[in-house]
Formats: C-alpha cells, structure tokens, sequence
C-alpha cells in the first residue's frame, strides 16, 4: 500500500515522501497515528500544494535569516571584561555575553545561536559563527577587552 508521509517516521521517511508499506502497518499504525494518509490522487495533490506552500514559506524564512546574517557581519561587539594582573580574565566570556552585547545593538537572536566550541578566557579580537537559521551563519567580529579599573574599591568597609 502506498502512503504519503504527515511527518517524518524514524527508519521510513519524511514528511511529504510517499513510500511503499505494508497494509497493515499503514492501517494499524501509519494512518491511526496521523505518521500517513492513503496516496490517492486527491491525496497526492494537496500535499504537492501543500509542499509548495511550504517551500514559499521557507524561502521568505531564508530571506530573513540571511538580512538577519548580513546585519550581524557588519557588527563588531566589545565585551568589558575583569582581567587580573597577568592579563587572565575572573571567569570567561559565554555566549550569554555576546547575546547581551548584541541585544545593546538592537540585535536578537536566540541564545543557542552563538556557536562557541569553548568559553573565550582572553583578551583580543576574534571572530564567532552565529547560527541564525534557515541553513545560514554569520561571522560576528567579538572584542574582548579589560575592564576600566575605576569602579569603586572593595577593600574598605
């Protein structure tokens, strides 16, 4: 029996694939479970609409992921960090702190976003993917830099 896939099914297919099954799996489980409907030919033409539909809406997504990118490439964050004597940072700078930073510019993204294989623990320039969706990532350039030491002085109270 042939079924078009309502969503993907682990070790089948995808959503939107039509795919050869045995009846009784497509009776008992697919279509029960809404995973398939029968491929009919009504069938199978509402879901190429529906296809094209989705694909309309995934293009205009794009869209927006890569204005989204573009904006964030031309940016440059600086992060204010502590820095010790040696020139070491108190902690690290996180993708928390660039989320932040952007925000600052007028820039959201999600937190998840910041592609950060470890925490920046130094001062300098450096570049980090920032994922924004849709397949697209943006270079932003970070800027981590000391602290002034002119905030007020802990060792008298």
């Amino acid at each position: 029996m042939k079924v078009i896939l309502k969503d993907d099914v682990p070790n089948l297919g995808r959503l939107g694939d039509i795919k050869e099954v045995a009846a009784g799996y497509a009776r008992n489980f697919l279509i029960p479970r809404g995973l398939g409907i029968a491929a009919t030919t009504k069938n199978v033409a509402e879901v190429e609409h529906e296809r094209r539909l989705i694909e309309i809406r995934l293009a205009e997504r794009r869209k927006g992921a890569e204005a989204l990118a573009a904006k964030v490439a031309k940016l440059t964050v600086s992060v204010p960090v502590k820095v010790g004597e040696d020139g070491r940072l108190f902690g690290s700078v996180t993708a928390k702190d660039l989320i932040a930073a952007l925000a600052d510019q007028g820039v959201e993204v999600d937190r998840h976003a910041i592609v950060l294989e470890q925490p920046i623990k130094s001062v300098g320039a450096r570049t980090v993917d920032v994922n924004v969706g849709h397949g697209v990532t943006a270079k932003l350039s970070v800027s981590v830099v000391a602290e002034e030491a002119g905030s007020a002085g802990e060792a008298g109270a």
